[in-house]
């Protein structure tokens, strides 16, 4: 391997909460920093033995070292399923966007192909409180899949210092002891991992927040053979490049802990759906990220609108996971819609309806908001091609060309492909055709 690569070691110490790991990096090619330092406070963890592997930690800063374009020394020992896998995790990061993560090769001090202390045949889930990972807890714990559940039966992750600023210990307690109801019940506990990995800011979050995630999980590997990590997608929905899908989330998967996608399946209403089946999950439910307080729901962000809405069409009018009464109405009127992303979700819910005859004023109204950002997307789509086709009259070829690189980049990818307009946009798409072009 080049001289030039970053290092990368571990070293672990025991804290007045239990045990901290801490993964350093030095020899950056970073203009920003020629050394690194990232903390993993397992709390309530004490007399554990330092890790044999360090896939985790390998994975963790994969993303920083493919931007980088620079290769990693690991001074310590892999596994060759880690290595295998993180291969192919590069191959499409590199296909996605090749403008931003570059082919790095990767050398520990040793390989293995099975650890000689392995993670035991049981399950721990990431948990955040919002509805993907509810739903991965009430299907898994409660063995409702039969012999395909995966073994969940102790434990849940809480990360602190991804949702919850490092900086807000007291809203990290606050979420424990909100979500507390519905572990007891479960018969799981709550461990916390606290980490300074993600305020770091070495990587574009969007991209790195499932390999971040898998970093914490493999922590426990030494106890644990399964990592349950909840989808966001369902499989008819996709879209890629995307920091979490079926497609790569088991690439993060090492020889101790197996990295598990759970839930594409089923659609976001689909999952409050069986949610709606349980008081006390309904009642802890947390999806709010943009109010000031991390342990609430503010009932008035997109993602707020969109899970009341989930929860409408389920036939639940006031979910107890927020407080007070909504105008229902005067939030879908306001409700962001600024990606194609977020139309899907708002199309789904509105395909659920239909699907179960739902047929409350709200449905009306927020098939009237998604019409009108179809027919926004549609004008704004009317006015690129006017000006593509006056720079082509012109003879303005090459800066068409460039445009259209900045537009459609390599490895964009929509799965699956956009779905046709309804009835109520069909019209918008003849008027664009039909009117000429100046």
């Amino acid at each position: 391997m080049p001289s030039d690569a970053m290092h990368l070691h571990v070293t672990q110490e025991r804290s007045g909460e239990g045990t901290r790991r801490t993964l350093h990096l030095e020899g950056l090619h970073d203009p920003q920093r020629r050394t690194m330092s990232a903390f993993f406070d397992m709390v309530g963890e004490f007399d554990l033995r330092p890790p044999e592997l360090l896939d985790g930690f390998m994975f963790g800063i994969i993303m920083y070292a493919m931007r980088l374009g620079q290769n990693i020394r690991v001074h310590g020992t892999l596994s060759r399923q880690a290595i295998r896998n993180c291969y192919e995790l590069q191959d499409a990061w590199a296909l996605w966007n090749p403008g931003m993560y570059h082919k790095i090769h990767i050398e520990p001090d040793a390989s293995v192909s099975v650890a000689q202390t392995s993670g035991e045949e049981e399950a721990i889930a990431a948990y955040s409180g919002g509805v993907d990972s509810t739903f991965t807890l009430l299907r898994h714990a409660a063995g409702r899949l039969g012999l395909a559940s995966y073994p969940l039966k102790r434990t849940v992750l809480l990360v602190h210092g991804f949702d919850v600023p490092l900086a807000k210990p007291e809203d990290l307690e606050a979420l424990r002891q909100r979500f507390a109801p519905l572990l007891d019940e479960l018969g799981l506990e709550a461990r916390i991992l606290r980490t300074n990995l993600k305020e770091l800011d070495l990587q574009r979050w969007q991209d790195s927040f499932m390999t971040q995630l898998a970093c914490c999980l493999h922590n426990y590997s030494h106890e644990f053979g399964y990592g349950l990590v909840a989808s966001s997608k369902a499989y008819d929905s996709l879209l890629l490049p995307v920091g979490s899908s079926p497609a790569t989330d088991h690439l993060l998967s090492g020889a101790t802990l197996s990295i598990v996608h759970d839930g594409a399946g089923y659609s976001r209403t689909e999952k409050v759906e069986e949610i709606a089946r349980n008081a006390t999950a309904t009642r802890v439910t947390k999806v709010c990220w943009e109010g000031s307080e991390t342990f609430r729901n503010c009932g008035v962000c997109d993602k707020c609108v969109r899970t009341l809405l989930n929860f409408r069409a389920v036939g639940v009018s006031n979910p107890t996971c927020f407080e007070g009464q909504r105008d229902l109405q005067q939030l879908i009127s306001n409700v962001g819609m600024t990606s194609y992303s977020m139309c899907m979700e708002l199309e789904s819910i509105i395909a659920y309806a239909h699907t179960h005859a739902v047929t409350d004023p709200w449905v009306a109204a927020l098939e009237r908001r998604v019409a009108r950002y179809e027919i926004e997307m549609a004008e704004a789509s009317n006015g690129r091609l006017r000006n593509a086709w006056g720079m082509a009259t012109r003879g303005e070829w090459r800066r068409l060309a460039a445009k259209l690189r900045d537009k459609f980049p390599r490895g964009r990818l929509t799965m699956p492909a956009r779905p046709s307009f309804t009835e109520r946009s069909r019209t918008v798409v003849e008027k664009i055709a039909q009117a000429p072009l100046e």
